[in-house]
């Protein structure tokens, strides 16, 4: 088991009420699990731990045992591989009141990549065996794990499809409109999550290509802004791109 799990479960040993109840409802504020009934979000509830990271600093690497599942309570991880000349590779982005690690708790396999914290984060852990026993009892939770799971699945093929150099603006267009209005920002505005660097990377391009990429939405039009935040012009143009 990770040592600062551990740690910070023998702290909660003999956890108070009030502390259990503040679990509850952060898990219930999830997404995930918004509306699930009390008796799972309890189960759930029962070993979790807040635990912190700061930037670019390891959760969990690849070939360790997985030890349960992580919502993102603040801040934002990134999942990492690496590319067969050996650099490192940013496959997604976990931002605010999402959650990782599950394909480790169901496949029961050791991770075959990583996760690191892209600045200070604070995160939720919920042990395997509290998480296997609330899917078993709970099928409204199985659903919308296999839904959350299966989308992400898409989201990967998709990106996988749209490797070709030339289509660098469509990747980028196409980031800009699955971010659209996620975490704290009104609709019409997108805040990156983490550094260009690591979105370009997620976006398999170089950083340089994302700069220009971003310069020729500006260009046409479509967007505003050249910081972490961007303000949408022109959804219909956005959208539009990725069918021509």
């Amino acid at each position: 088991m990770d040592m600062r799990i551990s740690q910070a479960r023998r702290h909660l040993a003999g956890g108070h009420a009030e502390g259990r109840s503040e679990v509850i409802s952060m898990l219930r504020s999830m997404p995930l699990l918004k509306g699930l009934q009390a008796r799972t979000l309890e189960l759930l509830a029962q070993e979790a731990t807040r635990l912190r990271y700061e930037r670019e600093e390891i959760v969990f690497r690849r070939g360790s045992v997985p030890t349960g599942l992580f919502f993102v309570l603040e801040g934002s991880i990134k999942l990492l591989a690496l590319e067969p000349d050996g650099r490192e590779k940013v496959i997604e982005l976990f931002t605010e009141k999402r959650f990782f690690g599950e394909i480790g708790v169901f496949r029961l396999s050791r991770y075959r990549a990583w996760t690191q914290a892209v600045r200070s984060t604070e995160l939720l852990h919920v042990p395997s065996d509290a998480l296997r026993q609330a899917v078993r009892e709970d099928h409204e939770l199985s659903l919308r794990m296999l839904s959350e799971v299966s989308g992400r699945v898409q989201a990967l093929i998709e990106s996988i499809s749209q490797t070709a150099p030339l289509l660098a603006y469509k990747r980028v267009a196409a980031y800009l409109i699955e971010q659209d209005g996620i975490g704290d920002v009104q609709p019409g505005w997108v805040h990156l999550a983490a550094p260009k660097y690591t979105i370009a990377s997620m976006l398999n391009m170089s950083s340089e290509a994302l700069s220009r990429a971003l310069r020729k939405l500006r260009d046409a039009g479509m967007i505003e802004g050249g910081g972490r935040t961007i303000r949408i012009l022109d959804y219909k143009g956005l959208s539009a791109l990725l069918n021509t």
